[in-house]
C-alpha cells in the first residue's frame, strides 16, 4: 500500500552519469529535463570534502522560489560555522515563470554539476553515493504523508522505497551528522522510516509546514502573522552579519500551529506545532541528542549560535525551535514558559498544539493518515483523516527541550575534550 501511494504522489500533488550541457531549462510551464547540483559559497566540487547537502524540491510551476530561499538560509548558517565544509544544493526548482538556471544565478549559486535527466529517486540516491563524509541532509519542498515531492514528474521519495539503499549509505554520513525534512506531514511515516534506514536523527512535520520571515523585532512570523509596523528588509539577527532579504536570507520553513486542513484532507483529530526529531534507532551512544543539538546550531534563528554559545544562547534557539510565534505577541511566551512549568513540576505536562495534541516518541506517533482509495489503491483528494487516540497529558515539548539540552552538554562535553586533546599534542 505504501509503496502504491509513493509512485502515485506526484500525479496527485500537481494540484496542491552527467553529461556537460549549456543548455537552459525548457520553456517556461515545461517541466525541465536536467537538474542541477550547486555549490554555496565554493567554485569546485570535491565529493571526499565534508559536504551539507540541501535537496530543493519542485515548486510545480505554483509557487515562487521561497523553497530555494529556504534552503539558501541553512546554506549560509552552515559556512559560518563550518568555513572548510562543502554545502551543496541539488535542485530542479521548478519555480513559477522563472527557468532553473535562473534560479541558481539570481541567488549566486555555483552550478557544478548539471545532470540531463529529470531529477528522481534514484537519481537522488545516486548523488547521495557520491560524498564520503556527509554531515546533513536538509530538504525543502512539498510532500505527502508518504513521500517528498523532489521533483516536478514522477519524482516522489518514500524512504520505505529505498531501504535498501539506504542502508548501505549509513557509512557515508559523519557520526554527529543529522536530517531535517522541512515539508507538510513528513512526521508520520517518512522521519521516522528515514531515522530507521540511516540511523540518524530526522525531523519532521505533523502538520502544514509553512514559511516564515524574520519581523524587525527579531522574531520569525507566518505571512498570516505578520504585524503593520513589523516589517524589515534586513536580517540582522540569524546571522554573524546583517543580509538583506533580497538576497533570499530571511526566509524559512516551520511547521503550522493548527491541524492540517488541505488537499489531502481535514486532519481534526490531531497534530504536532513543531518539527519533531525521530531516532528510530539503538540510541545507547547519546547519537539522537547530539544530532539534534547539532541540528540546531545551523537553524536560522534569533540568534547565530555555535558549539561553544552560552547555556541561555542555546535555550533561545530551542525555544524558536520548539514554539510558535502568532500575531498575539503572548502566543509564544506563553509557549516557553509553558515548557519551563512543566520541567519545574517534573511531571512534563504542557499542552502546546491548540487542538489534540499526538502522542509521539522518538520511534514514532501513534497516528496513521487513513483515506478513501480509488479502485486502483490511490487515495483520493479531500477524504484523509488521521486514526489517533485523545491525549489528554501531552509531553512532547518538555521531552523535546530536554533531549536539545542534553545533546547541548554532550556536544560541549565533546568539543572540550577535543580541544584539550589538539592542545596537549601541540606540547
Amino acid at each position: 500500500m505504501k509503496n502504491k501511494i509513493a509512485t502515485s504522489f506526484l500525479f496527485l500533488l500537481l494540484f496542491c552519469s552527467t553529461y556537460p550541457h549549456t543548455a537552459l531549462s525548457g520553456p517556461i510551464g515545461i517541466p525541465s529535463s536536467e537538474y542541477r547540483v550547486g555549490l554555496y559559497q565554493d567554485l569546485i566540487l570535491d565529493i571526499n570534502r565534508i559536504t551539507h547537502i540541501i535537496l530543493v524540491g519542485s515548486a510545480v510551476y505554483e509557487d515562487s522560489d521561497q523553497f530555494f530561499q529556504s534552503g539558501l538560509t541553512r546554506a549560509q548558517r552552515y559556512k559560518e560555522l563550518y568555513p572548510d565544509h562543502q554545502v551543496v544544493i541539488i535542485s530542479s526548482p521548478d519555480v513559477l515563470n522563472t527557468p532553473d538556471e535562473e534560479v541558481f544565478r539570481k541567488y549566486n549559486v555555483v552550478v557544478a554539476k548539471k545532470v540531463m535527466e529529470k531529477i528522481n529517486a534514484k537519481a537522488f540516491l545516486r548523488e547521495l553515493e557520491e560524498y564520503s563524509q556527509i554531515a546533513s541532509l536538509d530538504f525543502f519542498g512539498h510532500s505527502s504523508p508518504w513521500a517528498m515531492k523532489i521533483g516536478a514528474t514522477n519524482a516522489s521519495f518514500s524512504p520505505d522505497e529505498h531501504f535498501e539503499t539506504l542502508k548501505n549509505l549509513r557509512s557515508n554520513f559523519l557520526p554527529n551528522a543529522y536530517v531535517t525534512l522541512n515539508a507538510c506531514n513528513t512526521g508520520y511515516s517518512i522521519s521516522p522510516d528515514l531515522s530507521a534506514a540511516l540511523r540518524l536523527p530526522v525531523s519532521g512535520a505533523l502538520t502544514s509546514s509553512m514559511f516564515e520571515k524574520i519581523g524587525a523585532d527579531g522574531l520569525w512570523y507566518k505571512e498570516e502573522d505578520w504585524i503593520k509596523g513589523n516589517y524589515t528588509d534586513i536580517n540582522k539577527y540569524s546571522f554573524n552579519q546583517p543580509f538583506i532579504c533580497a538576497t533570499g536570507l530571511c526566509n524559512r520553513m516551520k511547521p503550522s500551529r493548527w491541524n492540517y486542513n488541505s488537499i489531502w484532507g481535514k486532519f481534526k483529530e490531531g497534530g504536532l506545532s513543531f518539527n519533531k526529531f525521530f531516532c528510530n534507532f539503538n540510541n545507547s551512544d547519546d547519537r539522537c541528542e547530539k544530532g539534534m543539538a547539532n541540528s540546531l546550531l545551523a537553524f536560522p534563528s534569533v540568534v547565530p549560535i555555535t558549539v561553544n554559545s552560552s547555556y541561555s544562547d542555546f535555550k533561545k534557539v530551542v525555544d524558536d525551535w520548539l514554539c510558535s510565534t502568532a500575531n498575539d505577541r503572548n502566543f509564544f511566551k506563553q509557549c516557553t514558559a509553558g515548557i519551563e512549568e512543566a520541567i519545574s513540576r517534573y511531571d512534563l505536562v504542557f499542552k502546546g498544539h491548540p487542538i489534540n495534541e499526538l502522542m509521539c516518541d522518538f520511534k514514532s506517533c501513534h497516528a496513521k493518515v487513513i483515506c478513501d482509495n480509488d479502485p486502483e489503491g490511490t487515495p483520493i483528494y479531500g477524504t484523509c483523516h488521521v486514526k489517533t487516540p485523545l491525549n489528554p497529558e501531552p509531553t512532547n515539548l518538555a521531552r523535546e527541550y530536554l533531549s536539545f539540552m542534553k545533546g547541548y552538554e554532550k556536544l560541549q562535553q565533546y568539543h572540550r575534550q577535543y580541544s584539550a586533546k589538539i592542545n596537549s599534542g601541540k606540547k
